[in-house]
Order: structure tokens, then C-alpha cells, then sequence
């Protein structure tokens, strides 16, 4: 035994694939908001300095001795797995991070397969935050499944993560006069079918993004997904232009989402590019602050090209969009991909 399952800490074998307590994969370096919330839920009150009576959310939302509203450890997230790193941030305005991100790598095999998820909970549903992080996980467990099927594509698999999520987040409990807990998605995974040849596969519903960030004419930057809100569908159908749709008050209210009462079916779509650059995926708390993709770029891409990585990209990103008011939640997903010609 010369391994732990990095979920449940079960004693493994080195050449076990699957953790015999819970089923996780073994060879996969992952984190997101659900390990940070853990680790917070241990942090003694942030006012008081008592320790918390009760674990989680739905037990406890405020501490017993002084009343003050509980911090759960994510206020401000960092992950930084190396080949992805993503920054969640509560901004400035709302009590609590509705956010959540999933990150991880498959290890096993070269190049590693990579994967993410962000997801942001509609505030006014019950426990939003309960079902961004359920939906964050879950998507990420089916992106990293080691499956070798060959009728099983990438996309097939984005599909899959979707609805694993849609399943798991209409069982939450739902008590009380609010909505049921749903969320907005957005995925990726990437994998190299030839050396140096990679394949990004994007899957979306509600209003979060992905962006392809790159600074050469023959990939330009660009805006990958196609947002699932109010604002998105009275553009395409021609009613009203970006700026008006934008401006009214309905602009952000999402057409489709994860969680009970969804319709429709996500936005699935797969890239190959010709250059190097990098996949972002983020909730609005940033593009509202950042829409276009060349800013992205221009803000993103010299923290990677200097050698400093994916996580001080990330964090330059959502250090503009706090400066820029913060509003809402910010998560910030950063992959960069290099693109090598065949020799």
C-alpha cells in the first residue's frame, strides 16, 4: 500500500486505477471549491475565534457564539494543478461564493487528459452555492473517467458530465418558499489524439463562458460559447443589439440551467486550433467587467508567455474584474495549450 484515494483516503495498491472505499479514479490530480470548503469548515470562527458546532451549510449558516454569518474557506480560491489553475473569488458585494470550480488531470497515460468545470448558483434559489459546487464535482468526475470505448467520444462524454450534473442537483432538497437549487456550466476537456495536436471539448449551459484567448491572426481570440440568457435570445432573434439587450434589467436571467425544471439540451462544441494560446472558461462575475476576448487576451496571455503560468493569469484576470467593481462571484478557469507542428 503505498497510496491514498485523494477523496476519501482509503490505503490503495500503486497499481490500482480505483479506489475500492469510494470508486474514485486513482491516477487523477484534481481539486476545486468542495476540498476548500472542507478544509474551511474546520477554520475556527473568523469574529470569535470559536470553533464552528456544526458542519456544513445546511446544518449551520451562522456561528452559535457571536451570530456572525460563517466563512467556509471560499472567500478566495487558488488552485494551481501545473497544466490548469483557476481563482474563485467572493467579490465585493455578495455574503457568500456562490461559485464553484472543479479541476483536475487525469495522470495516467501521456499527455495527461485535463479537464475543468465552473459553475455559478443562481442566488435566488435555495442553497446556490450547495448546487454549483454538486454539479462542479460530479461533471468532473464523468470528464475524467478512464473509458476507452471508441464509440464514446469527447463529446459524448461533455453530454454525459451535463446530465450527471442535472441528475445530481435536482435532488437537493428544496424547503421553504424559494426555488429549487439549480446552477449555470460550463466544461471543458482537452486531450491530444496526436502529439502536440490537441482537442478542446467545451460544453455549456446558462451564462457561463468559455474563450479561446490567443494573440495570432490565424487563431484569433474569440468567445467559444453561446449564453443561454434573456439578453442571448433577443439578439439572435433580432429584437434588440448587444448594448440594449445588456442594459435592461432582464439581461441576466438564464434560459436554461442545471438543476429541476431544466429544458433544453447544453451547448456542446470541439476545437482543434492552429496555434498555441489558452482556454478560459469563467462565470459573469467576469465578463461582465471583461466581455471581449482580445481584452482577455491582452490581460491573460503575457502572464503566461513570461513563463509565470496559468494561476498568476487567472489571478490578474479576476484582480480586474474587483477592480472594476466585483459585484458578483468571480471564477476564472486559465489551460494553456501549446500547439506543436507535426515533424
Amino acid at each position: 500500500m503505498s497510496q491514498f484515494c485523494p477523496r476519501c483516503a482509503e490505503p490503495a495498491a500503486t497499481a490500482d486505477q480505483f479506489c475500492e472505499g469510494c470508486g474514485a479514479a486513482l491516477r487523477v490530480n484534481r481539486s476545486g471549491t468542495v476540498a476548500a470548503a472542507a478544509a474551511g469548515t474546520q477554520r475556527p470562527c473568523h469574529g470569535c475565534g470559536q470553533p464552528f458546532a456544526t458542519q456544513g451549510r445546511l446544518d449551520g449558516e451562522y456561528c452559535p457564539c457571536c451570530g456572525l454569518h460563517r466563512r467556509d474557506g471560499t472567500d478566495h480560491i487558488e488552485i494551481d494543478l501545473g497544466a490548469l489553475a483557476g481563482v474563485s473569488d467572493r467579490g465585493h458585494v455578495h455574503v457568500r461564493n456562490e461559485d464553484a470550480m472543479a479541476l483536475g488531470q487525469r495522470v495516467a497515460g501521456k499527455p495527461a487528459t485535463l479537464a475543468a468545470v465552473v459553475c455559478d448558483g443562481v442566488s435566488t434559489v435555495h442553497t446556490p452555492e450547495l448546487a454549483s459546487r454538486a454539479a462542479a464535482e460530479i461533471a468532473l468526475d464523468i470528464l475524467l473517467e478512464a473509458d476507452n470505448a471508441p464509440e464514446h467520444t469527447a463529446e459524448d462524454r461533455a453530454h454525459a458530465a451535463v446530465a450527471a450534473a442535472d441528475r445530481t442537483v435536482a435532488r437537493l432538497p428544496a424547503p421553504g418558499r424559494r426555488g429549487a437549487p439549480c446552477c449555470t456550466l460550463v466544461s471543458a476537456l482537452v486531450n491530444w489524439p496526436e502529439p502536440g495536436r490537441p482537442e478542446i471539448t467545451v460544453a455549456w449551459v446558462g451564462d457561463s463562458r468559455a474563450y479561446w484567448l490567443a494573440g495570432t491572426e490565424a487563431e484569433p481570440a474569440r468567445l467559444l460559447t453561446r449564453d443561454h440568457s434573456w439578453a442571448a435570445e433577443m439578439v439572435t432573434a433580432g429584437v434588440l443589439d448587444t448594448a440594449t439587450a445588456m442594459a435592461d434589467a432582464r439581461a441576466h436571467a438564464i434560459t436554461q440551467w442545471v438543476g429541476a425544471g431544466s429544458a433544453g439540451e447544453p451547448g456542446v462544441l470541439t476545437l482543434r486550433p492552429a496555434g498555441s494560446g489558452a482556454l478560459m472558461l469563467c462565470s459573469d462575475g467576469l465578463w461582465n467587467y471583461l466581455p471581449g476576448s482580445a481584452e482577455l487576451a491582452a490581460v491573460a496571455l503575457p502572464m503566461i508567455e513570461h513563463g509565470t503560468g496559468a494561476l498568476k493569469a487567472a489571478a490578474a484576470l479576476t484582480a480586474v474584474a474587483l477592480e472594476r467593481g466585483g459585484r458578483d462571484n468571480i471564477t476564472v478557469v486559465v489551460i494553456p495549450i501549446t500547439v506543436r507542428s507535426p515533424s
